[in-house]
């Protein structure tokens, strides 16, 4: 067996130290991953109890699981989406308009490219006006103008902004308006633009000015109710301007309110009444003031 090869085979052994360092690896990814799948699973579980809280229409608890998930998350698409629903929940069901503010501003701040963004901040602004926030509520209806230039709802969107000035600022609310009205063929933002004009002359004793909004509004209007009440507002215009036959006119041209027959009558013959009067006092003492 002399010719017979001989092997040595070497075994190789591993040091002590790299082994027990690889093993401290091995255990702390087993110990991380044994502590993220079940918060995983709970996050996932927090959704799942919000959306059966939702189909429940229990409010209180479906937001109560939302922001128990959105503690502590990173951002995501689906962080996102959760916000938008704890919004809209906190906004439309539970009318906590400063809870759903916070989550609108939130999107807005940290999701530029949210899907629904132009909701986003048609919402938050509703939430303003809700809050009696004008100035935050016009601001904001003017960010949604600027993000969306050309979004259908522009006009409804400047009618809004008219009426949050109405409450304290007229001058700057009969020019909203009339952006509404502008170019525009008549319709139903139409008609609640031009009655707020008339309405705004009418405050300001601008009564030539009013004439033409409330004409525009009975000659072009379906419902009878407000072509009823917005002859008797041109009549008074008309009779405010010393023009009684053209407010007696008017008058008689109305279709009387079946809940007050009588009303135009009484109206007309109030008109008569006054015209009569001004007729017999001298000009001099129409314009002399009264002691």
């Amino acid at each position: 067996m002399g010719g017979m090869l001989k092997f040595k085979i070497t075994y190789y052994k591993q040091p002590a130290t790299e082994w027990r360092s690889s093993d401290f690896a091995v255990r702390s990814l087993l110990f991380c991953l044994l502590l993220f799948l079940p918060a995983c699973h709970s996050r996932d579980a927090l959704l799942t109890q919000a959306q059966a809280a939702w189909d429940k229409e229990d409010w209180a608890t479906t937001v109560a699981r939302y922001e128990e998930y959105l503690k502590d998350s990173s951002p995501s698409d689906q962080v996102a989406e959760v916000h938008f629903k704890v919004a809209n929940v906190y906004y439309l069901n539970l009318k906590q308009y400063e809870r759903a503010a916070e989550h609108y501003i939130r999107l807005l701040e940290d999701y530029p490219k949210f899907k629904d963004l132009e909701q986003v901040h048609q919402r938050l602004a509703e939430c303003y006006v809700a809050m009696k926030k004008l100035r935050e509520a016009i601001s904001e209806y003017e960010n949604l103008l600027k993000a969306y230039p050309e979004t259908p709802a522009r006009r409804k969107i400047r009618l809004e902004i008219a009426n949050q000035y109405y409450e304290n600022d007229k001058s700057q609310a009969l020019v909203e308006y009339q952006k509404v009205v502008k170019d525009a063929p008549y319709d139903s933002l139409s008609e609640k633009a031009y009655l707020r004009i008339g309405g705004v002359r009418v405050i300001r004793n601008e009564f030539e000015e009013a004439i033409p909004a409330y004409k525009i509004v009975t000659e072009n209007t379906k419902d009878p109710n407000i072509r009823r009440q917005t002859r008797d507002h041109l009549a008074d215009c008309y009779e405010n301007t010393s023009n009684y036959e053209e407010a007696i006119k008017v008058l008689e041209q109305t279709e009387p309110d079946p809940q007050a027959p009588d009303y135009l009558k009484h109206r007309i013959a109030s008109i008569r009444e006054r015209q009569k009067t001004r007729k017999l006092v001298p000009p001099d003492d129409l314009s002399r003031p009264k002691k």
